[in-house]
């Protein structure tokens, strides 16, 4: 634009006209920036980060816009709920391939007569830490329920079998150590249950169990119902079958009609 022309905007609204084209040009940004409404987004509750720690702010870099720029807004980090879940289910798989490490050198005959009838429950033990610590490291509620299960039940066969000498059920042995047994046992119980209690585990199974007891449960219970996407996590939800109304996913709580 001519320099008469931009002038003539200064004139339209009530500004000086004077200075050369480069004031001229500032004195009508500074004014559009001035009368551009500050508009204000509400954000939704249930996604701001429940965070007891002083969360840094990160903005946003000011986009150009007709008529001058954005206001630069502010965005929260959000914060991986899962994180302990998934720490504490890698922690549960590598001690499930110690068990197993440990089965498999007395199912070479090593220890005593009867420890190498044990090697098949100690496999077990170790399978079930593994399904239970994977379930748990993608998030999932029954993955902690599953290793309190294998942790109550290996801490039993420890005290039914302890003796002086070692077998696969138990990683200590002697009189001494008994007691220290069982408060790892103890303690390893209370780590996989702070996830229940501090993070935002999911409900239900992964999808590849899923799917596993779909195909299990034959088609009589696909034919009452019927399958849905959920609109927010887009999980595959089962509902029965000519059903109208609110449901919940069971997923990530999020409410839909159908």
């Amino acid at each position: 634009m001519t320099v008469l022309e931009l002038k003539t905007l200064c004139r339209e609204r009530g500004l000086r006209v004077s200075g050369n084209k480069n004031e001229v040009i500032i004195r009508l940004m500074e004014h559009e920036e001035q009368s551009m409404p500050q508009t204000s987004y509400p954000v939704p509750q249930a996604s701001m980060p429940q965070a007891s720690y002083p969360v840094p702010k990160v903005a946003q870099i000011p986009q150009p816009v007709q008529g001058g720029y954005v206001q630069p807004q502010y965005v929260l980090p959000v914060k991986n709920s899962d994180s302990m879940a998934s720490t504490i289910g890698t922690f549960v798989i590598l001690y499930a391939f110690f068990r197993l490490f440990w089965a498999a050198i007395f199912s070479l005959g090593i220890g005593g007569n009867t420890s190498w009838l044990l090697s098949p429950v100690a496999f077990l033990i170790g399978i079930g830490f593994i399904v239970g610590g994977g379930i748990l490291y993608a998030g999932y509620r029954n993955g902690a329920y599953i290793t309190l299960g294998i942790l109550a039940i290996s801490g039993l066969l420890s005290v039914i079998f302890h003796g002086d000498e070692p077998n696969p059920v138990s990683v200590a042995w002697g009189d001494q150590m008994i007691m220290t047994s069982l408060m790892c046992s103890v303690t390893c119980m209370i780590l996989v249950a702070l996830p229940l209690f501090l993070s935002q585990l999911k409900e239900g199974w992964p999808e590849q169990i899923e799917k596993l007891l779909e195909n299990k449960s034959g088609n009589s219970t696909n034919d009452s119902k019927v399958k849905i996407q959920c609109t927010s996590c887009k999980k595959t939800l089962k509902i029965p079958k000519g059903y109208s109304g609110k449901i919940q996913c069971p997923s990530c709580n999020a409410e839909m009609q159908i």
